[in-house]
């Protein structure tokens, strides 16, 4: 019989992020998740080989499109305010514009095993918006661009290799989403 994988620790903590542009440079006050006494970008980055800098969207005095509240609940199994597909959600987002309009978000699939809260196939989810329209330059003066061959756009996940899944107990999960929410709520 085998062993059954260790259980991960999940908690918000106070932690400046570095913006890189939407409200100029400079470090801001935020929420950050932290696994296992490390910020997920740091844990995220050691397993996957690679940097990670997404970040939550609850930041001191700044908001995307996603507001903290709904991220939250999104955390939860809720409804969610992502553009991810279902059974996906958004755990990080880019720390510019934190609502994923710049294209990529950090995401993990959301599911519930017994006792046990998943997050699985943990990777980067990138707005794929097809082949680009052929233009003319601009001196030709083409009257319309050429439509792109795909006919949809889509969001594509990009797990990490080796497959990175964070196994948290339901109820001590429950309880670091609450006790954020909590956190949150008394900070307004």
């Amino acid at each position: 019989m085998a062993e059954p994988a260790s259980l991960n620790s999940l908690r918000f903590v106070d932690a400046d992020v570095e913006r890189k542009s939407a409200w100029g440079p400079g470090e801001f006050a935020s929420r950050q998740i932290e696994v296992d006494g490390q910020l997920i970008g740091d844990y995220l980055a050691a397993r996957a080989g690679r940097t990670v800098e997404q970040s939550t969207p609850i930041v001191a005095d700044h908001a995307g499109a996603i507001p903290p509240a709904a991220y939250l609940r999104a955390l939860l199994g809720g409804p969610k305010d992502d553009p991810l597909p279902e059974g996906r959600v958004a755990i990080g987002y880019c720390d510019a514009c934190l609502d994923g309009s710049c294209g990529i978000l950090l995401g993990a699939t959301l599911s519930i095993e017994g006792t046990t809260v998943l997050w699985s196939a943990i990777g980067f989810d990138q707005f794929d918006e097809g082949e680009a329209p052929k233009l003319k330059a601009f001196w030709k003066k083409a009257a319309e661009p050429e439509p792109a061959t795909t006919t949809h756009a889509a969001w594509v996940t990009s797990p990490f290799v080796p497959e990175i899944t964070l196994r948290f107990q339901r109820d001590d999960y429950l309880e670091a989403i609450q006790a954020e929410r909590r956190h949150l709520a008394a900070a307004l």
